[in-house]
């Protein structure tokens, strides 16, 4: 049974309210850091830690945070990036749904290391409930005493705001986030200057997700050693993962990153194995921008080890072999399912969802969207395989935002790992047609997100 920091207390009934989150130990982490440590002190626990952003670039949180720029008479923000459209991803949902003290009292603690007196929470419009349950939290904590002016009589002050985000999955990238919380159009921004030292309206300021700052709070508590002998070498603490697709389980789960893939896939405490007595085929590990793993690189590394659910592990071997811990948007997919219909649906997505700003991002999905269509249709030429190819290489690195990077890596890993099955859609054109047209069961990795 793996260590639970974040959901231990997640099925105590009435722990969204601030009475029974306070009962069950909640606002200690406040507590210790105002009133026994300085806030470099506290930052020095999350670099102790080893905690790494759990937004997708698992950058070292605590250097992160010691970036900030520290101009007098400048004030500082910390914006918590709630904006969580990577498809297969819900774990922050689930956090802000049913804990959301945890942000609150983690808000709180990083604010005070930061010297931030103003906070806000940019959340995914599309949820529509969770701001009216944050506000109430908010509220809750503010009327004990956890916000306001002169919080425990030590001279910090702190105010949280919840901001709706626009609804476009560009504003997840962090520059866009801000320009979009100015109230501005979410373009990204061009870095440098990085955020830490002209962020939200030109002042300092860090951006984390919410799974990120939530872990401050048992880093704090327990001392930031403790935390770092959870896990696995650099990959310590635990994980939130978001599991959907064939699976019997679907849900989220709370790792120390010790396990391997096949214990989280095939596990009775995790995702239970696959659903309909159907056979593994391949697996998207986190988040619908990393590559595709087919089943033998999933369960096995290159060098023939168990694959373990650690940032090093999935990565083992790059691209070729590997993929990324990422957002932690852990989708299966079994024996059933057509690779180059789900990169399609993917590829949608991304074209659907680039800003516009940077050329081969704006051209190159759409061109990619095109042509999977067309192979889709059964009027696909082997030479569209090579073309797609060429299209996802020059997206690839080549853009202001990452976008053109998650939009160009599922499709690259696709073709790499299932030219095979892009190759019979072009020999077996009608009954590819007839395959993914018409199978009413066919689960759509974006509708397992949202669903």
């Amino acid at each position: 049974m793996s260590k639970k920091l974040l959901l231990e207390k997640a099925h105590v009934e009435g722990i969204r309210y601030y009475d029974v989150y306070r009962r069950e130990g909640g606002y200690r982490s406040v507590e210790k850091a105002l009133k026994n440590m300085t806030p470099d002190e506290v930052v020095e626990e999350v670099k102790k830690s080893g905690l790494r952003g759990r937004g997708g670039a698992g950058f070292p949180t605590g250097m992160k945070w010691s970036f900030l720029a520290k101009p007098e008479g400048v004030p500082r923000y910390l914006v918590v990036n709630a904006d969580e459209s990577e498809p297969g991803t819900f774990k922050d949902r689930y956090l802000m749904e049913f804990i959301p003290h945890i942000l609150i009292e983690g808000i709180i603690t990083s604010c005070y290391a930061l010297g931030a007196n103003t906070a806000y929470i940019y959340i995914r419009g599309e949820y529509a409930w969770i701001p009216d349950i944050l506000e109430q939290a908010i509220a809750e904590a503010k009327n004990n005493g956890w916000l306001g002016k002169n919080i425990l009589g030590k001279g910090f002050d702190l105010e949280i705001y919840v901001q709706r985000g626009g609804g476009a999955y560009i504003c997840g990238e962090e520059t866009a986030l801000l320009e979009s919380l100015e109230g501005k159009r979410g373009n990204p921004r061009i870095k440098p200057p990085f955020p830490a030292v002209k962020g939200l309206y030109d002042c300092p300021t860090v951006v984390n997700n919410v799974e990120t700052i939530a872990a401050v709070v048992p880093i704090i508590n327990d001392g930031g050693d403790a935390y770092s002998k959870i896990g696995l070498g650099r990959s310590t603490g635990t994980k939130l993962m978001s599991a959907c697709g064939n699976i019997r389980k679907p849900g989220v789960y709370e790792i120390d990153m010790t396990i391997s893939v096949e214990e989280f896939i095939f596990s009775d405490e995790y995702c239970g194995g696959i659903a309909n007595g159907k056979r593994l085929k391949a697996c998207i590990p986190g988040g619908s921008s990393v590559p595709i793993l087919p089943a033998n690189l999933l369960l096995k590394t290159a060098k023939g080890e168990q694959r373990l659910m650690t940032y090093e592990s999935l990565s083992d071997g790059g691209f070729a072999t590997g993929s990324m811990l990422g957002s932690g948007g852990f989708i299966v997919l079994d024996e059933d399912q057509c690779i180059v219909k789900h990169t399609y649906t993917l590829a949608r997505f991304y074209r659907h969802e680039s800003c516009g700003q940077c050329s081969p991002c704006r051209e190159g999905t759409g061109w990619m969207e095109k042509i999977l269509l067309r192979l889709e249709k059964g009027q696909g030429k082997m030479s569209d395989i090579d073309l797609l190819w060429d299209i996802q290489r020059k997206i690839e690195g080549n853009t202001i935002c990452p976008l053109g990077d998650a939009a160009a890596w599922p499709v690259a890993a696709a073709i790499r790992h299932f030219r095979d099955e892009f190759e019979w859609h072009v020999t077996h054109p009608e009954e590819a047609t007839k395959r993914n047209f018409g199978l009413a069961h066919y689960a759509d990795p974006l509708e397992v997100a949202v669903g």
